[in-house]
């Protein structure tokens, strides 16, 4: 082996045995390893330690960079398959309307703060600032899972969080298309807009979970087959692949989230739609490989984040904006979390990891760079808005992450502080009931 292979081999290995220990630490402390491994991407990235000891260059990057579609696009539908796995069907019926309106809602409080602070302050074009608050509007489902799965609040509620993050993932998608096309066209259809997300959500959801659902009676005759899990990926992937083409033009991550969702909920298929045998064990098999997949791939994704930082073309106008817009961007949650809590049952805990669960990350990082090449030529567009647009959404990726990990663990503790409390309450309860009910002797 030559040396750069070498030293790819010794970087991978690296990097999943940290993203080993952090996941331990997640577990451990409820302390979320996102910021591990996004700052172990920042520091074997090429202007920090990547140039000096050969571990990715500004070269390697280049050429990593060239893959960054295909790869962040299979990290989502792995990551989403993974979250509707773990799904209960019934809590996501239940969810649902909380979870469309906390999306919607939250989308356009920060897509519109954030473009009409960007018109009046920086006096940029309003739908080119609409833009960039489009592209940081949505929670993403790549930080958002891993995190609600292993909070201890209502299945329900979980289920709530993963659904909006996987509906303002599509939604951002939409939205900021939409926006580059005014731009350039001078055209706008809301009509159009509408019936583009529904073709996102009610077809590539039904087509996803039509296919689970038929997916399930191929995975019954191949119970004692090997290598049964490696065709329920590739189900996967031709599923997420065939549903983004024409004539479909649906969303291949929608999909993948119903054709989880789908294979997660057996029992609730079986009684409601065959009589016939359906056994539990593929279930199984599905859930421990794909949490293992499901882990290399969430590993190299925030490790790629981190490496996407090139700190040499921030400015402190970057900076300043980044704060701003994260600013903006935790009040608009804050409201979105009042007003969920306001229409259903949510106790304080609950209330607080609705606020929590800000993070953006997937969605963003790949539509950051869009606009710069959608719209070179255009009148409204120049190249520093491309870095503007770029750093900016790294700055609000890093930091609504951050925000997310304190606020989730500050939540957790208070969660278990609750617990302890409760049962030290119901302890004392049952004393004084055993102390009235004692016979009085004289």
């Amino acid at each position: 082996m030559d040396q750069s292979t070498i030293t790819a081999f010794l970087a991978i290995g690296s990097i999943i045995f940290i993203g080993f220990f952090g996941n331990s630490i997640f577990n451990r402390f409820r302390v979320p390893d996102v910021l591990i491994l996004v700052a172990l991407g920042m520091i074997i990235g090429p202007e920090l330690l990547g140039t000096r000891f050969n571990l990715v260059t500004n070269e390697t990057l280049a050429d990593i960079n060239q893959f960054k579609d295909l790869f962040l696009s299979a990290a989502l539908v792995i990551i989403l398959f993974d979250g509707g796995l773990s799904l209960d069907i019934r809590s996501v019926v239940e969810s649902m309307r909380f979870s469309v309106f906390l999306a919607v809602i939250n989308f356009l409080l920060v897509s519109i703060a954030v473009g009409a602070s960007l018109f009046l302050i920086m006096n940029i074009d309003f739908l080119v600032a609409l833009t960039l608050g489009s592209i940081v509007g949505g929670t993403t489902g790549a930080v958002v899972i891993p995190i609600a799965r292993k909070m201890r609040i209502r299945e329900r509620t979980k289920s709530m969080l993963i659904m909006e993050s996987v509906l303002t993932d599509v939604l951002v998608i939409v939205a900021t298309l939409s926006l580059i096309s005014v731009i350039k066209l001078d055209e706008f259809s809301i009509l159009a807009v509408m019936k583009e997300l529904a073709v996102k959500f009610l077809v590539g959801g039904g087509v996803g979970f039509a296919a689970g659902v038929g997916w399930l009676f191929v995975l019954e005759k191949l119970k004692n087959q090997p290598l049964s899990y490696m065709i329920t990926v590739a189900a996967l992937f031709i599923i997420a692949g065939l549903v983004e083409l024409t004539p479909v033009n649906s969303s291949g991550a929608v999909a993948a989230l119903a054709f989880g969702l789908a294979l997660g909920n057996r029992r609730f298929v079986k009684k409601r739609l065959t009589t016939l045998s359906l056994s539990a064990l593929s279930d199984e098999h599905i859930h421990y490989f794909h949490t293992e997949i499901t882990f290399f791939v969430r590993t190299f994704f925030f490790v790629y984040l981190g490496l996407s930082f090139t700190f040499s073309t921030f400015t402190a106008e970057h900076l300043v904006l980044g704060m701003f817009v994260i600013s903006l961007a935790a009040m608009a949650r804050w409201l979105s979390a009042n007003a969920a809590s306001r229409m259903g049952e949510l106790d304080h805990q609950e209330e607080m990891a609705v606020f929590a669960l800000m993070p953006r990350g997937l969605a963003a990082a790949v539509l950051a760079t869009l606009p710069a090449v959608q719209l070179a030529g255009v009148d409204v567009w120049s190249d520093e808005l491309g870095v503007l647009f770029l750093n900016t959404t790294l700055i609000v990726i890093l930091g609504t992450t951050v925000l997310a990990t304190v606020f989730s663990f500050i939540t957790e503790r208070k969660i278990d502080k609750k617990k302890r409390r409760d049962l030290r309450n119901k302890l004392m309860s049952e004393m004084e009931d055993d102390t009235e009910l004692k016979p009085t002797y004289q």
